[in-house]
């Protein structure tokens, strides 16, 4: 199956269409397409989008930056204990320790995300370079380039046109071209969905005794017999 890049999923819109660029300009339906990926982005916990980072510890230093294009966090773990820090929601953190003053630490009870930095609690009484790995989910990557291709797998490329006809034949105001287009679009992010779901599920396919066995069981997690 053949990937769609941004030259042909924009060159798919006007066959689809036949909107001319006195109406659409192509700058107009790029701008459409990549915001098409900034909305599939934030629709699910995508595994096309899995992110890891390291992060240092710095002497009385109370916060770290995010990293760029971070969209969602899973977990911030202390790589020298190796275990997960427990996250807890800002307004928690402020009530159980205010601005934490002359309260330092090498370990770490909680943290939390305010203004695009990472809170500790206690505060860092040491330098530690790679002292932590945040596991996140990252922004979808816009496509700059003709030959840019969307974050997902190949298959699913042709809901950017679905999403590009349902916003522009909403602004033309064909209402009911803009709802079949919506109604495909959220086929596909629907079986996009189920694809990857199934495509965890199926990890890794091998039995206890190194048999098929046809049984599913959870991502990472190898099967046992009966």
């Amino acid at each position: 199956m053949a990937a769609l890049d941004r030259d042909a999923l924009l060159a798919q819109v006007r066959l689809q269409t036949l909107l001319e660029t006195t109406n659409v300009s192509d700058a107009e339906i790029v701008t459409l397409l990549n915001q098409g990926i900034d909305e599939v982005s934030v629709v699910d916990y995508w595994p096309f989008l899995e992110a890891s980072a390291k992060m240092a510890a710095v002497d009385s230093v109370r916060t770290i930056a995010l990293p760029s294009g971070f969209s969602s966090a899973m977990a911030l773990v202390d790589d020298d204990n190796d275990r997960t820090i427990p996250y807890i929601a800002p307004a928690s953190m402020w009530q159980l320790v205010g601005n934490d003053t002359g309260n330092e630490s090498t370990t770490f009870n909680f943290w939390t995300i305010w203004e695009d930095k990472v809170y500790l609690t206690p505060i860092p009484s040491a330098n530690d370079t790679d002292r932590f790995t945040l596991y996140y989910y990252k922004d979808g990557t816009n496509m700059a380039t003709g030959a840019a291709t969307p974050d997902w797998y190949e298959g699913f490329h042709a809901l950017l046109v679905e999403y590009v006809k349902w916003k522009v034949w909403n602004r033309e105001e064909y209402f009911d071209q803009s709802n079949r287009a919506f109604i495909e679009y959220s086929r596909y992010l629907s079986a996009m969905a189920d694809w990857y779901a199934r495509k965890a599920k199926r990890m890794p396919g091998i039995a206890g005794d190194g048999m098929w066995r046809g049984r599913f069981g959870d991502p990472n997690v190898p099967l046992l017999n009966n």
